[in-house]
């Protein structure tokens, strides 16, 4: 047989390997593309769906090792999402233009072969350095929104003298790559759809939540605490605070609510002026402040043990116009205008709960310090005034007795009534202090005697008229004769008859105490649109006091005060008309309630 015979059936054998090869190769690509096909419908996360794209193009084509990076357009730089044997360093790298096989694909703009990943201009591997490569674009609609690069590893010797080398990659590996690149593509899209639908979802959740948190708790600390933990919790962003500016220094931020990680190494109060930071620039300009970058922002400030912070975001809280505090976040990725809006919603939300936080506050200080007037207006019209007759008869007591043993002794009964009757007021005082026990709705009584008839015990249980004539019997035992008119009077509700009640009494004790009165008139009336309280006696008048309606901080003690206090507090105005020597008259209108004055 020639040699030209023998050769011609190993060309035939050749030819058939060769057929045969790239039919096993179709089919592993047909098989790889199925895998990927499943992979897209099945998955929508979009880091283990692009995993399991790498997979199977490495597999089809042989590779060793492979990425699959995702375009960064802000920072312009190429970020690892998938790996497939690679190092563990490799995962989230970032390459910039002209950096590694996926940087060399973004400067160009098109596939890059390589036989030697080390002739790249600037690899980043070198472990991998004699590996062949392949990298490709990855578009949606023409712009370059990612990039996948395979690799083949050395293989040692076949024979002896052989040289170690990679497999070589060439055009059809390329075109073969180019395939997965274009699904590859439809993945990251689909699964970044299914991302911001999620978040949006997710956004409306934390709307939603953030609104029954703000309108459920009025205490502003407690209330922005859990407004935090919702936000870091739902959106995830790995630093978050809240900084509020003091009313008082309204150039400084002062932060006591975080979440996320830096409630794990941030303890207690921070302090920053407004003029510095990205939280300031957003106080000082009241907008948006958003920084992808903040490596490169000068008027970024890190916080203490805050490490690998790429992106800030600080939204103003505003009300109408002014800033009452910022919304802050931090984030090892990019930030985007969405997240900028539905914080801006959030902070909307945050500025009117903030402001009615403050508003309950003060409310509950203004409740604070009005129950601490009524208690003082109570203990001296009440207490303070049946001790002060104590203190006077106790005077009088001795000489009482040395002069007439029975006049003593009336006195001195005298002096145990209004004991009695000082003590049962405190003890009603107390009662209303003390919370009330389970079952019980009215305090307990332990009034007494005259006691009972001398505080708002008798006045609740007898009415108005009644207890002024009581009221009136025992001023007449402490030595001033007092007439008594009522009978035009007609009911009133229980907080205006006790204002009434307790004015009488100031007028009646201080006309006792000061006014040298031989007598003196009470009269209670009501008329066409008004009741109209008069207190009237013959004494010496208050001559520091002039004519007409008592205007506040007059001279005439902490008595004239108070009286004027109870009128207003029902509605009334106090007039004292007053001549020296011509004695004083206290008067208190009060106009009906609409119901009584139709």
């Amino acid at each position: 047989m020639s040699a030209n015979a023998r050769k011609a059936p190993q060309r035939g054998q050749r030819s058939t390997h060769a057929t045969t090869a790239r039919l096993q190769r179709l089919l592993r690509q047909q098989e790889s593309f199925r895998g990927v096909v499943e992979s897209i419908s099945g998955e929508l996360e979009l880091q283990p769906l692009l995993e399991r794209i790498l997979h199977h193009a490495c597999e089809m084509l042989g590779a060793d090792n492979g990425t699959i990076g995702l375009v960064d357009p802000v920072r312009d730089v190429i970020r690892t999402a998938a790996t497939y044997h690679m190092p563990s360093t490799e995962g989230g790298a970032e390459m910039a233009r002209g950096v590694g096989l996926a940087g060399e694909v973004l400067r160009t703009g098109a596939p890059v072969i390589r036989r030697r990943y080390g002739d790249l201009p600037h690899p980043t591997q070198d472990d991998l350095r004699d590996n062949a490569v392949v990298g490709v674009p990855i578009r949606w609609r023409g712009e370059m929104i990612g990039v996948v690069g395979v690799g083949t590893a050395v293989r040692p010797p076949r024979g002896p003298g052989g040289r170690a080398r990679a497999r070589p990659l060439g055009e059809e590996d390329v075109d073969a790559l180019t395939l997965f690149a274009r699904h590859a593509a439809i993945a990251i899209v689909n699964a970044r759809r299914y991302q911001d639908e999620r978040q949006r979802s997710e956004r409306f959740a934390l709307v939603a939540r953030v609104a029954s948190l703000v309108t459920a708790d009025l205490h502003l600390d407690d209330m922005l605490r859990r407004a935090a933990g919702a936000i870091h919790e739902i959106l995830g962003f790995p630093n978050l605070c809240i900084a509020l500016l003091e009313p008082e220094d309204p150039d400084t931020l002062v932060i006591r609510t975080l979440g996320g990680y830096y409630k794990t190494f941030m303890e207690g109060e921070y302090r920053i002026p407004v003029t510095a930071g990205l939280m300031g620039a957003a106080v000082r300009t009241r907008e948006v402040v958003l920084v992808n970058d903040v490596t490169s922002d000068p008027r970024y400030v890190q916080p203490p043990g805050a490490e690998g912070i790429r992106a800030e975001l600080a939204i103003p809280i505003l009300l109408g116009t002014r800033v009452v505090g910022v919304l802050n976040v931090e984030s090892t990725d990019a930030l985007t205008d969405a997240d900028a809006a539905i914080l801006g919603v959030i902070a909307d939300q945050l500025a009117v709960a903030i402001e009615n936080a403050r508003l309950y506050a003060t409310a509950q200080q203004v409740a604070v310090l009005e129950e601490r007037q009524r208690l003082s207006r109570e203990l001296h019209d009440a207490v303070t005034q049946h001790l002060a007759s104590v203190a006077l008869m106790a005077q009088t007591l001795s000489s009482a007795y040395g002069r007439d043993r029975v006049e003593g002794d009336r006195r001195a009964n005298r002096l145990v009534e209004l004991s009695q009757a000082a003590l049962a007021e405190m003890r009603a005082l107390l009662d209303e202090l003390r919370p009330a026990r389970a079952g019980q709705t009215d305090p307990p009584d332990r009034d007494t005697g005259v006691a009972r008839e001398l505080g708002l015990a008798g006045v609740r249980r007898h009415g108005l008229a009644k207890s002024l004539r009581r009221l009136a019997e025992h001023t007449v035992r402490d030595g001033l004769p007092v007439e008594v008119e009522v009978s035009a009077y007609t009911p009133q509700p229980a907080v205006c008859e006790e204002a009434l009640f307790r004015i009488a009494q100031e007028a009646l004790a201080n006309i006792t105490k000061h006014a040298r009165a031989t007598s003196a008139t009470v009269r209670l009336d009501t008329r066409e649109a008004a009741t109209v309280l008069t207190v009237a006696d013959d004494g010496v008048g208050l001559n520091a006091v002039p004519l007409g309606v008592h205007p506040p901080g007059v001279s005439g003690g902490l008595g004239l005060t108070m009286m004027r206090e109870r009128a207003v507090a029902i509605g009334g105005a106090l007039r004292i008309d007053s001549s020296r020597g011509m004695g004083t008259t206290v008067e208190v209108t009060v106009p009906l309630g609409r119901e009584r004055a139709s």
